[in-house]
């Protein structure tokens, strides 16, 4: 088909009178694109043609687990620093809180960069700091238990080929030689004993440095793996799966982060709901297998069967495609993981740069014969499908400098400026193609489906908007990305074919960071490239057809605005102390709540929130600067006091009076504080700022929450939690806390986090808020009840919390709202002043601790980057848990 388009196109030419020393060039530069338009749309027509296949048959996730089916988790790490140990300790931590089961287990598969000797003196300080986090992982979750965290070390090894000592064959050799640890061998390059429970694992389930293993995924994973439908079945003896599988790779998305969030706000998203079925690829539809990409499960035996001896050594970089298509991969789009995102320019090019050497480092495997481990070379095993994909992969990386090879030849083509503009606005309209027509498919769908007309223009203007700002994108990334590829690409072909020293370069995302904050954006190299590239066709142009070079320079200089956005900042804002207008009123707030707080009689017992209050508010008043850490620990000793004073029960301080009760939304707001405060004593300890007061403060926090038990309030039969208990009548309160503009908000997500409530619970609030929402505007007093949360949990713009909290924030608009009524809506307002506040407060200089102190905190958090909620959401038992809060009204 390509073919015969293009001999169409060579007749078109030569009816035209184009010289055949002309038309043949052009033709055959016009090769690739032709060939991507056609692919593009045959794709289209068979993704159309083949539907969606049935979900994969699977067990039941709540009981595939078991000493038949241990799974180990890992996550493959090259370590270069204490920070990159710090981070991936936490989200060991994170995968594991979500995924608890006593048949499944993790660990960490480290080792150093690469060196010039075997150790280097640095590393054991960093290699015993992730021994110490393994063991305190162990203590803190598996106290009387065997240990579910592992560290799997490997030593260096020398490369006779890259010449240096290095990790063996790096994430591939990690992973080859732990299924040769499961499988019984012992002479591996990892070092240290090898607990016995590592012999026993059926299947492991890997990720990369920035997955995140979504609660209850583990386990359908293997449901999914272990069906007997799905297991892989070999051709007799040898290594080829003919039938089932060895892996299964989950559909990825980027993790949901704060900056991620705002950048994409009204992105559908929902743990547990679904209105329609994830897409599988046209590969999965038609041939019923899919394409590896480094994060999923896979059945230890079969895999290491079906890759034994096949990939040889020094040779591959991009090995998780091969794996895949050795192996048979299945694509499950239903079970969701989580990954990282790069924002930026320059973060992004360093990914693409690595992918396309990759890629093209695949190009033996396209041949007849392939190489194995050994150096002998066999009958190539890869199918047609496979090879054609590595193809197109290839055939994908060569379309940027391909495309600008063709713009360039027309530019040197077009006699003087004739022609040279019609060519332009041509090529242009190529490159910006996608946008446009995605944008006039969305419009004319989306127009047929708006009932009011009034709509309708101001949908346009801003659909055209974003088209024209895509389009311009599309233009601007035409040289930088020209030049990425055309390094990588070279780079790939030289060491596999002259130096194979570096064959298996490979810098962490934290590596490249810090040489990338060294250098000005124009000498990022994806830029120098560009402007080398640019000079270079302008020359020419100069010299063999100056009348051209006017139409050439705009899409030639389209590139230098990116300069502005190459990389984002890395540097987090100070929060030690705020600024502005909030944080002055927030001062004066504090000296107000402080002289209440100590003029109040000694004998009065706080209820739970003001207690919550006399916790934070000091915090506040730090981040202030108004305290110093001295004084900071001497206020908490004595609010922590009051705590551990109050009668409790079950570590719920009792509401007093004549009924001997408590409230479960007042002791959310107290679990909810003292989780504010350990997260941040612990951020202090971190910061070097050592003492044994913060130390005891810390450790005492910690046993005030640990104490708090929220389970006995849960109601089986609806899955809900109890207003509150009558201790004295030993019964629970009738009314239960069913909605997300509920007070009982925190309590709910803090029970889940502790793992005193099943995920389930949040499932149910969810379903019952949904039917009983739009009940109406609330009082000034339940108001303030369902803001309150909003100081410790983030409500994230367009999502359910936030539509939740609309209500109360209309009941704060009011002109006799409240001063902490007002306060806790600003959040729901960004750019408001706080004049209106601040007469307010001036002409309340009576008002009471609670409301002076709800104000302290909601302005703490508008001057400081809302710093007590990062505190929460920090806590490590919090941040599994983070993805709760995005649900969003419209379930994708």
């Amino acid at each position: 088909m390509t073919l015969l388009t293009l001999l169409g196109l060579e007749r078109a030419l030569a009816a035209s009178g184009l010289d055949a020393a002309d038309r043949w060039p052009l033709v055959v530069l016009l090769l690739l694109p032709c060939l991507e338009l056609l692919q593009g749309g045959v794709d289209a027509v068979f993704t159309r043609c083949f539907k969606d296949p049935p979900p994969m048959p699977r067990m039941d996730p709540e009981r595939v687990l078991s000493r038949e089916t241990r799974t180990l988790v890992v996550t493959p790490l090259l370590v270069a620093s204490l920070d990159d140990i710090e981070t991936q300790l936490r989200r060991l931590e994170r995968n594991f809180q979500g995924n608890v089961s006593p048949e499944l287990f993790f660990a960490l598969l480290t080792d150093f960069p690469d060196a010039s000797q075997k150790e280097l003196p640095e590393e054991a300080g960093m290699l015993l700091r992730l021994e110490d986090g393994i063991r305190l992982l162990n203590a803190r979750h598996c106290p009387q238990e065997a240990p579910r965290f592992f560290l799997l070390h490997r030593e260096r090894r020398w490369n006779p080929v890259a010449r240096r000592w290095m990790g063996w064959e790096r994430k591939r050799g990690k992973l080859e030689e732990l299924n040769r640890l499961v499988l019984g061998a012992d002479d591996t390059s990892y070092v240290g004993p090898v607990p016995g429970v590592v012999r026993t694992f059926r299947y492991v389930i890997t990720l990369d440095a920035d997955t995140h293993l979504l609660p209850g995924s583990a386990a359908r994973l293997v449901a999914v793996l272990h069906h007997p439908l799905n297991q892989a079945r070999f051709d007799g003896d040898s290594q080829r799966v003919v039938s089932g599988y060895s892996m299964l790779q989950p559909g990825l998305r980027g993790e949901l982060t704060r900056p991620a969030w705002l950048a994409m706000r009204g992105v559908k998203t929902s743990l547990f709901r679904r209105k329609t079925r994830e897409r599988t690829s046209l590969s999965q539809r038609a041939f019923g297998i899919d394409e590896f990409v480094g994060k999923g499960i896979y059945d230890v035996a079969a895999f290491a069967r079906s890759l034994e001896g096949r990939i040889p050594e020094n040779a591959v970089l991009s090995h998780d495609k091969l794996e895949g298509m050795f192996s048979r991969v299945a694509h499950v789009p239903e079970i969701q993981m989580f990954e990282g995102r790069v924002t930026d320019i320059a973060g992004t090019a360093r990914i693409w740069h690595r992918w396309t050497r990759g890629d093209w480092q695949l190009l033996p495997w396209l041949l007849p014969g392939v190489p194995t481990r050994g150096g002998r070379w066999v009958v190539n095993p890869l199918s047609v499908i496979d090879r054609w994909r590595i193809f197109t992969d290839m055939r994908r990386s060569l379309s940027a400098p391909w495309a600008l090879l063709v713009v360039t030849y027309g530019w040197l083509w077009t006699p003087g400026s004739t022609d040279a503009w019609a060519w332009t606005l041509g090529v242009a309209g190529w490159f910006c193609r996608r946008p446009v027509l995605g944008s006039l498919m969305f419009v004319a769908w989306t127009v047929w489906r708006l009932p009011p007309p009034r709509h309708v223009p101001r949908f346009l203007l801003s659909t055209a908007y974003g088209t024209l700002l895509d389009a311009l994108m599309e233009l601007a990334v035409l040289l930088p990305l020209a030049g990425v590829m055309m390094d990588a690409i070279a780079r790939a072909l030289y060491r596999m074919g002259v130096d194979r020293t570096r064959i298996l370069d490979w810098t962490t995302h934290s590596q490249a960071n810090q040489k990338l904050r060294a250098i000005s954006s124009l000498m990022l190299p994806e830029f120098w490239r560009a402007a080398l590239l640019a000079l270079v066709i302008a020359g020419a142009l100069a010299t063999m057809n100056p009348g051209s070079l006017p139409w050439a320079s705009p899409m030639l200089v389209a590139w230098v605005p990116l300069l502005v956005f190459a990389r984002k900042d890395r540097a987090a804002p100070p929060l030690e102390e705020g600024q502005g207008a909030p944080a002055e009123l927030a001062r004066r707030c504090w000296t107000l709540y402080a002289r209440a707080c100590d003029s109040r009689d000694a004998d009065a017992k706080p209820t739970a929130v003001d207690a919550a209050l006399g916790l934070v508010a000091p915090l506040c008043a730090h981040h202030l600067g108004c305290l110093e850490s001295a004084a900071l620990v001497s206020r908490l000793d004595e609010a922590l006091g009051a705590v551990e004073r109050l009668e409790r029960f079950r570590g719920h301080p009792l509401t007093g009076g004549g009924l001997r009760g408590l409230s479960t939304s007042e002791s959310g707001m107290l679990a909810s504080a003292l989780i504010v405060l350990e997260s941040a004593l612990e951020g202090m300890r971190r910061a070097g700022v050592a003492s044994a007061s913060i130390e005891a403060c810390e450790a005492r926090a910690r046993a005030l929450r640990e104490g708090m038990d929220f389970a006995f309030l849960h109601d089986a039969s609806s899955g809900l939690l109890h207003e509150g208990h009558d201790v004295g009548a030993g019964t629970p309160a009738p009314r239960l806390h069913a909605a997300f503009d509920d007070a009982g908000l925190l309590a709910s997500f803090v029970a889940i986090a502790e793992g005193q409530l099943p995920l389930r619970h949040w499932q149910r609030l969810l379903e019952s808020h949904l039917e009983t929402r739009g009940a109406g505007t609330p009082d000034a007093h339940a108001a303030v009840e369902q803001l309150a949360p909003s100081v410790f949990l983030w409500f994230p713009p367009a999502t359910l919390l936030e539509d939740a909290a609309r209500p109360a924030v209309e009941t704060a608009s009011r002109p006799e709202a409240s001063l902490h009524l007002q306060a806790l809506a600003l959040r729901f307002k960004p750019g408001s002043p706080v004049d209106g506040l601040q007469a307010l407060l001036e002409a309340e200089p009576l008002a009471s601790p609670r409301s002076l102190g709800l104000t302290l905190l909601a302005l703490t958090n508008l001057a400081c980057d809302d710093i007590l909620i990062q505190h929460f959401h920090r806590h490590w038992r919090i941040a599994w848990i983070d993805v709760l809060v995005y649900e969003t009204k419209e379930a994708p």
